[in-house]
């Protein structure tokens, strides 16, 4: 019987498996690559959610941006809701230092203006056109996603998954002056 080769094949087969199983589950999914990470960051303009204001990314070369991409039915960016508007009033709208943009995908306008009451967002905050254009350019895998961009439009930093005051502080500190 292990003489056959179907035998061998099977067994083959199953070792190939968990191999692959095995580095599954000791991989972070969390920790994908970006290619946009030191390359200029894609350019965009998006109409805030209030419809009052529009803002070009280009526009704010010179400043330090953090781009922030989430979703009104996404779990995790209920949670991460509170550091980063937290963050927008001591380093946006207080000092002005830095810009925080969010940008909803795959939503609805009703339901992002009511995530964004509810979590009582004051930052500049948009919506994604239907086609998801902003998000393609931006290679997003899922919600939420943010963006680290220095004054010169460079993408320095990607992070995968919510955010918290610990991260985005460390990320920016060295910049700030």
């Amino acid at each position: 019987m292990w003489k056959s080769w179907k035998f061998w094949a099977v067994w083959v087969s199953i070792l190939c498996f968990i191999a692959l199983l095995t580095f599954g589950f000791t991989t972070d999914p969390k920790n994908v690559p970006s290619p946009l990470v030191g390359r200029t960051a894609p350019d965009f303009e998006v109409t805030a959610l209030n419809g009052r204001q529009k803002i070009r990314l280009s526009e704010l070369k010179g400043k330090l941006v953090l781009l922030n991409f989430w979703a009104s039915w996404c779990q995790e960016c209920r949670v991460e809701a509170h550091v980063l508007e937290a963050f927008h009033k001591k380093y946006g709208s207080e000092t002005e230092q830095i810009k925080v943009i969010g940008i909803a995908i795959q939503d609805t306008p009703a339901k992002a203006k009511a995530f964004a009451r509810r979590f009582g967002k004051t930052y500049f905050l948009g919506l994604d056109d239907s086609a998801g254009n902003i998000a393609m350019d931006y290679g997003i895998y899922g919600v939420p996603e943010t963006y680290f961009i220095n004054p010169d439009n460079t993408i320095f930093y990607k992070h995968i998954g919510g955010v918290t005051t610990e991260l985005v502080e460390k990320q920016f500190e060295p910049l700030l002056k």
